[in-house]
């Protein structure tokens, strides 16, 4: 019996210290404004909880600021503007624009997934009036789950807007966009101007589950997807959230705004 009841706790013991073990490696990291014109920058703010260069595009306070919204209280705000803001041209890709907060090789690895770990990402965002839908065969996202490392192409997934609609995309390959596939899709006038709430978990391995909601506040949901898809591409070292606007040039094109709250990176 002592020996029976020695081993039981033992194995009580060896559980309690795995659980601990993963309880310290779990967690969530939110990412919230402080309000405008108080406490930290929008900058600052992305740099605390992902690094020193934690944005891709101009950090100036006209592209990328803080604001307030009577429906969720702190917000960031993201803009690109026409054509000739020269600000938000993508370096040497001079036929697209982008400003987008993201995690990159120096960030902790907190806000990074890696091969075979689930990780869930959950934010609030406004599209503001007017926001400008691209014609066709532009593209233009305004969230990514990119590789890094290996083949690192294209991103693996996305929403984008095209056509009219908001859809979520997923592509298996980073050098084929062919390939690109829409999982869901909602009509982008239901969300437009509107406050909506997207959660979005990934299993990354070769053969991992998504499952994606894109809902109203008040939890009417406005698409949704749940399956299994190829979400690690060959040779990476990790896969990365980006958040913002990232757009193709086209004639006519004119300024967009995008509002955020409260990202969380759940591990």
């Amino acid at each position: 019996m002592k020996k029976t009841r020695k081993t039981a706790i033992g194995l009580s013991l060896l559980t309690t210290i795995l659980l601990g073990t993963v309880t310290v490696f779990a967690g969530t990291v939110t990412i919230s404004s402080d309000g405008p014109d108080t406490g930290k920058s929008a900058l600052q703010i992305f740099q605390q909880y992902l690094g020193t260069d934690p944005v891709d595009g101009p950090t100036d306070a006209s592209h990328l600021y803080e604001s307030t919204s009577s429906y969720v209280g702190n917000v960031f705000v993201f803009k690109a503007g026409n054509a000739s803001d020269t600000a938000v041209i993508d370096g040497s890709n001079t036929d697209r624009q982008r400003v987008e907060m993201k995690a990159y090789n120096s960030s902790p690895s907190n806000v990074k997934a890696f091969q075979g770990e689930t990780v869930t990402y959950n934010w609030k965002f406004r599209p503001m009036t007017p926001y400008p839908m691209p014609p066709s065969g532009n593209f233009h996202h305004i969230f990514q789950i990119k590789a890094s490392g290996g083949d690192d192409g294209a991103p693996i997934l996305t929403f984008s807007l095209d056509n009219g609609y908001l859809k979520f995309r997923h592509n298996p390959i980073g050098a084929d966009t062919s390939q690109v596939v829409t999982l869901a899709q909602t009509a982008f006038s239901n969300v437009e101007g509107q406050w909506v709430e997207a959660t979005v978990t990934v299993q990354n391995t070769d053969s991992g589950t998504i499952t994606m909601s894109l809902k109203k506040l008040d939890g009417t949901t406005l698409m949704s997807y749940s399956g299994n898809k190829d979400n690690w591409r060959q040779d990476a070292d990790f896969n990365r959230p980006k958040w913002g606007i990232y757009r193709k040039i086209y004639s006519g094109l004119t300024e967009a705004k995008m509002q955020f709250a409260d990202f969380h990176i759940t591990k």
